[in-house]
């Protein structure tokens, strides 16, 4: 695994749920200068450390299931108007110390 990236969250949104003409300037204003944002084959692909979905990129049937789209890392916080989600951390954690 050393050429993956350690430590990001991955989304992969499919074609058939983004909203047709979904720019993808908008997808990378919304993220930390440290994500990667791409379109592939026209599914969205997002990765970094945290995240950032909105609810306006996607279409109103697949709102509710958006957190499936979570490939790596885990979904942190869902509300009404975006997913945020975050690399997952915990196999990366010390162990604390004793005594």
């Amino acid at each position: 695994m050393p050429d993956e990236p350690r430590g990001q969250a991955e989304v992969v949104i499919p074609h058939a749920w983004l909203l047709p003409n979904l720019s993808l300037d908008a997808v990378r204003a919304l993220q930390r200068g440290d994500t990667t944002s791409d379109l592939e084959r026209g599914d969205l692909r997002l990765a970094g450390i945290e995240v950032l979905v909105a609810r306006n990129w996607v279409k109103e049937e697949f709102w509710p299931r958006i957190q499936d789209a979570v490939q790596k890392g885990y979904a942190a916080e869902k509300t009404y108007t975006f997913l945020r989600a975050h690399a997952d951390r915990r196999s990366t954690r010390r162990p604390k110390k004793s005594g």
